[in-house]
């Protein structure tokens, strides 16, 4: 289906030959904050004036969480049990996770004047996302998902939006100004011009692109010319690509746009790619209770690496293991890992 193709290459994302670090360990001469990005606007990423880390944009819901014995089918009841509404979204949890990881996150969303926007905007608050850019819209329910947690951790979510968010373009681009790196969902009408604006504006633009919608390249290639780091889970590339997730697919999906291409692929671990290398990082054996927001948790670990001057390689591998930390809580934002926590991980796993 992919008609771009490039030689594999063991070169890591920083050619740059000065060996790897840790994130938050000391840059060694000549080094930049934020290392050779594949971007090539390390500048940008730089600027003094650029005090937002990340700018989160939409993507947010309540979650109405429950345990089922399994997953049940066609005209099937099952009994569940309730386990509570938390606060989720793919980029609200992404947010939330950055957060803790020690970025400097601020968040575009509206929700709707009721339990659920009032638990969600305080929710984001705790973890230290500014939420003055957050808006309440009256007279509507806060968008919300059902999701069912099956003994393993697996999960079904369905997916219930409520309104169709209009965004500020001149507050947002204010923002962007300062901003280092926007994450938001590749729907709707908004986020091409957001993507463009961003761009225009200096930022990176992050994004997840998951399964489901339209079938065709006639969609996903328009979107992938407009990020910078294109992010998908093992059943996003076979419904996008009907491939499966390898380093040479990836390295091929760099070819119509973005910089960075990454696969998650639940417990198996983790691939990505750029122009310079493609590899992948196998999975590490946790106690899975929950795998709701493991991939969202890993896309703030990854923009922490990137942030920090790390290579493709090791920050794949930081956000591989951020993601398998965040299974073993219940719920998206069970267990959100601290910096210290994901490194003391990887220490213990020599990895």
């Amino acid at each position: 289906m992919w008609n771009a193709s490039a030689p594999s290459s063991d070169r890591p994302w920083n050619t740059r030959p000065t060996g790897t670090r840790h994130v938050g360990e000391p840059r060694t001469a000549g080094q930049s904050e934020a290392g050779q990005h594949p971007t090539g606007r390390r500048r940008l990423l730089n600027e003094r004036k650029r005090d937002i880390d990340v700018l989160a944009i939409g993507g947010i819901d309540a979650d109405l969480v429950l345990k089922v014995p399994h997953i049940p089918g066609h005209d099937e009841k099952v009994r569940a049990d309730f386990e509570g509404w938390q606060s989720g979204g793919p980029v609200g949890n992404m947010a939330c996770a950055a957060s803790r990881l020690g970025l400097r996150v601020h968040a575009v969303c509206q929700v709707g004047d009721d339990e659920g926007g009032t638990r969600f905007l305080d929710d984001y608050r705790k973890d230290g996302v500014d939420t003055s850019l957050c808006d309440v819209r009256p007279g509507n329910a806060t968008p919300f998902t059902v999701i069912l947690i099956d003994p393993t951790g697996e999960k079904v979510i369905l997916l219930i939006s409520t309104f169709e968010p209009e965004y500020n373009l001149e507050r947002i681009g204010a923002a962007l100004e300062r901003t280092r790196v926007m994450f938001m969902l590749p729907r709707g009408k908004d986020f091409p011009v957001l993507a463009r604006l961003a761009r225009e504006c200096g930022a990176l633009v992050m994004t997840d692109i998951e399964p489901g919608g339209k079938d065709d390249a006639a969609y996903l290639q328009p979107v992938l010319k407009l990020v910078d780091i294109a992010s998908f889970n093992q059943f996003g590339v076979r419904a996008w690509t009907g491939r499966e997730p390898s380093p040479d697919l990836a390295r091929e999906l760099t070819a119509l746009g973005p910089s960075t291409v990454l696969f998650t692929r639940g417990a198996a671990g983790a691939i990505g790619a750029n122009t310079d290398a493609s590899l992948q990082v196998e999975g590490h054996p946790v106690e899975v209770v929950d795998t709701t927001g493991a991939g969202d948790t890993f896309h703030a670990a990854f923009v922490k690496g990137t942030l920090s001057g790390l290579a493709l390689k090791d920050a794949l591998a930081y956000a591989n293991a951020a993601g398998a930390l965040s299974v073993t809580g219940l719920g998206p934002r069970g267990l959100l890992p601290d910096h210290a926590t994901v490194e003391t991980f990887l220490t213990e796993r020599g990895a």
